[in-house]
């Protein structure tokens, strides 16, 4: 039998042990937060110091902020794109005129970059496996209706026909299933069909 998809990944809310199945988290579900418990199948963690808890807490606080208005209005098909990006995994949303709106980001994107904010670098964004349309709608079952349409892939960065390289879930629990040490060392880097983790 497959090993499951990792389909969503969060922030736990708080820091240390977790109680699962439920666990109080700060996602990009999307909105940002949505600020809901979340049944846990898998929980990746790395030790982190106060000061790198207190600038992923900043991170999180800023984000929110920005994804106040977009949250108020609701997300649809239509609008998603205003707060959420599959490929890449974060990208700054603009006005016309090049003034900076908010940070998008896909659910993994959102925590891979928290971590960052806090000098983590736990995957080697560069170095991400091209994955077609029927992958990627595996990985956003919710979205994946919607991933037939054009306009709502080219919404969420996914132009033209792929493959497209994706950060997804799966990737970051390989990155977060090794050691402190390594982890701070070197940043994962991501294979083919390491998608899933059991």
């Amino acid at each position: 039998m497959a090993a499951p998809f990792v389909k969503h990944v969060g922030l736990a809310q708080l820091a240390g042990g977790q109680a699962v199945p439920n666990i109080e988290v700060i996602d990009m579900g999307p909105p940002l937060p949505s600020g809901r418990l979340m049944h846990a199948d898998i929980i990746g963690s790395v030790d982190l110091t106060a000061d790198e808890q207190q600038k992923i807490r900043n991170f999180i606080d800023r984000h929110e902020n920005e994804h106040l208005a977009i949250k108020a209005l609701g997300l649809t098909p239509a609008n998603i794109g205003q707060a959420y990006c599959i490929c890449p995994h974060a990208i700054a949303l603009t006005e016309a005129d090049g003034r900076y709106v908010r940070m998008r980001f896909s659910c993994s994107g959102f925590v891979f970059e928290a971590y960052r904010f806090a000098n983590i670098h736990l995957i080697d964004e560069q170095r991400l496996p091209a994955v077609d349309l029927s992958m990627i709608q595996e990985a956003y079952p919710v979205l994946s209706p919607f991933l037939n349409r054009p306009v709502v892939r080219d919404a969420l960065g996914l132009s033209g026909d792929g493959p497209w390289p994706i950060m997804f879930c799966g990737y970051l629990f390989h990155a977060l299933d090794r050691s402190s040490q390594q982890i701070r060392q070197t940043p994962h880097v991501a294979q083919p069909g390491r998608e899933q983790f059991t």
